[in-house]
């Protein structure tokens, strides 16, 4: 599914152009030429997001634009959105994908996606919560729940649901002590 992909990278450009350009809006508020580059910006990535091939290219060079200028004009504005951290944009941008992979994937698949995605969280939530759950176990619990996650947006399903099964077998290893007296996790338990 290289779709997905692709989904993901339009996502990206209009979560980030959605918020920009809502922020160079109110600033230019009172400046008709300002809000005329604005809508022109705006309206131009917006087509090359909505061609059919989508251009991401050009609605990434929009944005740029957008960006050096607000970097120019406002950079010390104090409400000058600053980018979310990685983990932030990626959960900002899932919502985007999710609205965007309605009419790349057959409704069947977007379903599996879901109950997939459902189960991801559920399960994930469950693991954090068991208490004395030590801190190498939650990393690892983490890091192969974003393995999942990963997976599921780019649309491997079987990889997914793989890497669930891997998240739930860290969550559930036995910490075992070692002759140096530390507690580790066995690796056959998947630590």
């Amino acid at each position: 599914m290289a779709e997905l992909y692709e989904i993901w990278q339009r996502a990206e450009v209009s979560r980030r152009l959605d918020v920009l350009s809502g922020f160079v809006a109110m600033c230019a508020a009172g400046d008709d030429d300002a809000r005329r580059r604005l809508a022109r910006l705006v309206a131009e990535a917006d087509a090359a997001l909505s061609a059919s091939p989508p251009d991401a290219d050009v609605a990434s060079e929009r944005l740029e634009e957008l960006v050096q200028w607000a970097d120019t004009e406002w950079a010390d504005h104090p409400y000058r959105p600053v980018e979310a951290r990685p983990d932030e944009a990626d959960r900002q941008t899932r919502d985007y994908v999710k609205d965007l992979r309605h009419t790349a994937v057959p409704a069947h698949v977007g379903c599996e996606m879901g109950r997939i995605e459902l189960s991801l969280e559920v399960r994930f939530l469950a693991l954090c919560r068991q208490p004395g759950l030590d801190c190498r176990t939650r990393q690892d619990v983490f890091y192969v729940a974003g393995r999942a996650a990963m997976a599921l947006d780019l649309g491997h399903l079987d990889v997914a649901e793989l890497e669930i099964r891997r998240m739930e077998q860290a969550g559930s290893a036995e910490p075992q002590e070692c002759g140096c007296g530390k507690v580790h996790r066995s690796a056959a338990q998947g630590g």
